[in-house]
């Protein structure tokens, strides 16, 4: 009788396993299916009454579990995916300067790249353009950085016309332009000119199209002071960004920086940074969702009172500063300051994140450990895994 109850009941456990596996797979066209098939798979009035056998409800978790765990998608807002945040690398001082350092390009590399005669023909066709004369190249070395994130290989190119230095970079591989320098002409502002936003806006869009990289868009043009060897210099700034849809992202930037001395238009500075590879990961989890992971968070690191909050799309990299919080110790942060040839470095991507903005009340504590970990801060969570991946002090306006 025993060894007939156990047969009955392993035959059940097969009947679920084989139910809850047709049910998902009919309807696993799109990942939300997932979360309706399984749901309508354990509440059937069919299986109602099965549920209430304890050792048959572990066998439908694992056969979840096992569905889940082989499909790679969503199960109501979370998701089967590899970890993107992942601690930081340490690096000695040494350790550092090695991976950083500039290395020979390979003969087999350099079937890839364009000549040296073609980068010095853009080199000097867009200093033309910009308003250097007669620049002849002095020098041209083909440079490569193969730090892990920052790869790179490019030209760098000396000119000069016997009155201006010109240094400039240029893309071995695509051919653009990525840095143009003169900053001793800072120094020859001696009829600078005012001009206003607006017409500094109308500058920067001709610079622009000499530059000629349609991928950045417009974000803002500003007047500062700099100053160089000693002496004050006011220039105009405009930044462009590339947006991925519809928002910026910071580490992608193009930079123009010029001013209007004696009738005539100079450009002391142009610049383009990647500083973060943009991966497009799509959007699962959900905007209450990210908040809920932040304040739960916020929560671990303080018991100050949260008074508010808020939430919008971005594009960010992974930082240590959560990390970091979450590991503090005045303890852990004399450490530290012992090991100061000691450095940290995260993954070198720009993911869609939520940015989760919080504030609260600043208790007064004569502890540096609470108060630290007490500031308002911004949380940087994952769209696609609900991952802490970093984040910054922070106010809201």
């Amino acid at each position: 009788m025993k060894q007939e109850n156990e047969k009955k009941n392993e035959n059940e456990k097969d009947d679920i396993d084989k139910y809850i596996e047709d049910i998902v797979n009919k309807k696993i066209s799109e990942p939300e299916g997932f979360e309706k098939a399984i749901r309508e798979a354990l509440y059937s009035d069919k299986f109602n009454k099965k549920l209430r056998k304890r050792q048959i409800i572990r066998t439908i978790s694992t056969a979840c579990a096992t569905v889940i765990l082989t499909s790679g998608v969503a199960i109501g807002g979370f998701i089967v995916y590899e970890k993107v945040w992942k601690e930081p690398k340490q690096y000695t001082y040494e350790e550092l300067k090695n991976t950083i350092a500039d290395t020979e390009v390979s003969d087999e590399e350099k079937k890839d790249l364009i000549s040296e005669e073609q980068a010095k023909q853009t080199a000097l066709e867009i200093a033309k353009n910009l308003g250097y004369e007669n620049e002849v190249v002095e020098s041209i070395e083909l440079k490569q950085n193969k730090e892990e994130g920052y790869e790179s290989t490019y030209y760098l190119i000396n000119a000069n016309n016997n009155i201006e230095k010109l240094n400039m970079r240029v893309d071995a591989k695509t051919g653009e332009l990525v840095s143009l320098e003169n900053k001793d002409i800072l120094r020859n502002q001696n009829k600078l000119e005012k001009i206003t936003e607006q017409e500094a806006e109308e500058i920067s869009s001709k610079i622009f199209k000499i530059i000629s990289d349609e991928l950045y868009e417009f974000n803002e043009c500003k007047q500062e002071n700099v100053i160089y060897k000693g002496k004050q210099a006011t220039v105009w700034i405009s930044n462009y960004y590339k947006k991925y849809n519809e928002i910026i992202n910071p580490y992608e930037q193009l930079s123009i920086q010029f001013f209007k001395n004696d009738n005539k238009i100079e450009v002391s500075s142009i610049s383009k940074n990647n500083n973060g590879k943009y991966e497009n990961n799509e959007e699962i989890i959900s905007e209450k969702e990210a908040l809920d992971i932040a304040i739960n968070k916020e929560k671990e690191l303080t018991a100050n009172e949260i008074t508010g909050y808020a939430v919008e799309k971005g594009i960010r990299k992974a930082n240590k500063y959560i990390y970091e919080l979450e590991k503090y110790s005045i303890k852990k942060n004399n450490e530290n300051q012992k090991n100061e040839n000691q450095f940290t470095e995260t993954e070198n991507i720009a993911r869609n994140v939520w940015i989760v903005k919080i504030t609260h009340n600043n208790q007064i504590t004569d502890k540096l450990e609470n108060y630290i970990k007490g500031i308002n801060k911004e949380y940087y969570i994952d769209i696609t895994t609900g991952e802490i991946i970093g984040g910054k002090e922070s106010k809201i306006e």
